[in-house]
């Protein structure tokens, strides 16, 4: 019954992809590489969910192969909004490096039917760290924050990643046979922190503006 209640918590994911659907032809271009994010999370969900209820192995293998989609993705949406744009092989360096973590931890360790957790705490650290920049440069730039989409996407980012980086935490001590008194409670809350969030890059994804078109006179 739990993971059955934790499955439909998120499939609050659906909340912007719906918005998104709806204003898709609308919405700015810059926007397009988080919101196939959304789709392949949603679809990473649903396989998640067929892999532990059906047939009832480990969802690591999907999860695992999502993860290294969410690092590309995300790392790519930054770059769209700026993020090293002057300086691509820079850009291009860092998203290898993440790659190659990923190809060592799970495939030439042979981890990838395990929630090994190097990659994670990488991806999710830089990720926040690309977030707070983000925001840090439209306080200065942005008068209206809170009517700024990237603004709430990058709040969103750092609440989900942050939780997530205490998640495996957590998760990786408890494997090794260790106990963390608050281990069920961060465990129970996260689906609500994926519900927070996903709701949070709805209000997102209603406030981008339309594309701006161009008219000759």
């Amino acid at each position: 019954m739990k993971s059955i209640l934790i499955f439909l918590i998120s499939q609050t994911i659906l909340l912007p992809i719906i918005v998104g659907l709806i204003r898709l032809r609308r919405i700015d271009k810059s926007y397009q590489p988080f919101y196939r994010l959304l789709w392949i999370g949603f679809i990473t969900e649903v396989i998640s969910f067929i892999f532990i209820k059906g047939f009832h192995r480990s969802n690591a293998i999907p999860v695992n192969l999502y993860n290294l989609v969410e690092w590309t993705l995300i790392a790519w949406q930054f770059h769209v909004w700026g993020f090293l744009k002057q300086k691509p092989r820079i850009f291009y360096a860092l998203v290898a490096v993440g790659v190659l973590i990923w190809v060592t931890e799970n495939l030439f360790f042979g981890k990838i039917t395990d929630f090994s957790p190097y990659f994670r705490f990488f991806s999710y650290f830089v990720i926040v760290l690309l977030s707070i920049r983000t925001i840090n440069f439209m306080i200065t730039h942005d008068r209206n924050l809170f009517r700024n989409p990237r603004f709430l996407i990058c709040i969103g980012f750092i609440i989900y990643f942050l939780y997530m980086i205490l998640y495996y935490w957590a998760s990786t001590v408890s494997m090794y046979g260790k106990s963390v008194a608050s281990s069920t409670t961060i465990f129970f809350l996260m689906a609500y922190i994926n519900a927070l969030t996903n709701i949070i890059y709805a209000i997102a994804f209603l406030l981008i503006p339309a594309r701006v078109k161009f008219t000759l006179k």
